[in-house]
């Protein structure tokens, strides 16, 4: 099970232990390297001048007793148009990253998903706009994805779930008056994730 970027503000806020929801070895539990680095990009302070520190401090707490892998496809270091080596490396190197199954390439390579990445420019986290949503769209055809993301908002996870993917939001579960393991075997086992 993959957990999106912004899934961490409703875990913390909540405070969910994720060894006690989600235990090994019953679950294994993910983030894509678009998604580290996005929770790497934590200001101390936002810009409404809340403080981030007790959230951040949860998220690292919790990927360590979790044991939260970080997943990635593999490729080669990355550059910027000028040729300087960018500061925001999103691929694994030899021992680290997965290549990209021909599946996974073709999701990319689709013009709505070209329409949702291509153009887009740089946050402050050194990434593009959907890009890392995109990163765990892909990887909601072989696994759970659990989001904090409105159902109505538009991009890869909504472009995923219409398509298949299994997206779990995580409002829509805490509205279900169930537990999130039991909201995501009652989605799961009814085939309803996806629709």
């Amino acid at each position: 099970m993959y957990i999106d970027s912004c899934a961490w503000n409703y875990l913390f806020e909540n405070c969910v232990d994720l060894s006690d929801v989600f235990p090994s070895p019953e679950y294994a539990l993910y983030i894509t390297r678009e998604v580290e680095i996005e929770l790497e990009a934590i200001p101390d302070v936002d810009k409404d001048g809340v403080e981030k520190a007790g959230l951040k401090n949860y998220i690292k707490n919790s990927l360590e007793k979790s044991h939260v892998v970080t997943t990635s496809v593999f490729g080669f270091a990355s550059v910027e148009p000028d040729g300087s080596l960018s500061k925001v490396q999103v691929f694994g190197g030899f021992d680290q990253g997965a290549f990209q199954s021909q599946e996974d390439r073709r999701w990319y390579q689709s013009d709505e998903v070209r329409g949702l990445l291509e153009g887009k420019s740089k946050r402050t986290s050194g990434l593009t706009r959907n890009q890392a949503d995109a990163s765990l769209a892909v990887r909601s055809f072989g696994s759970i994805i659990v989001t904090n993301e409105s159902r109505a908002t538009n991009g890869p996870l909504r472009l995923a779930a219409n398509q298949g993917g299994a997206v779990v939001y995580l409002h829509e579960a805490e509205q279900s008056g169930l537990s999130l393991p039991a909201y995501i075997a009652a989605i799961v086992g009814e085939g309803q994730i996806g629709s």
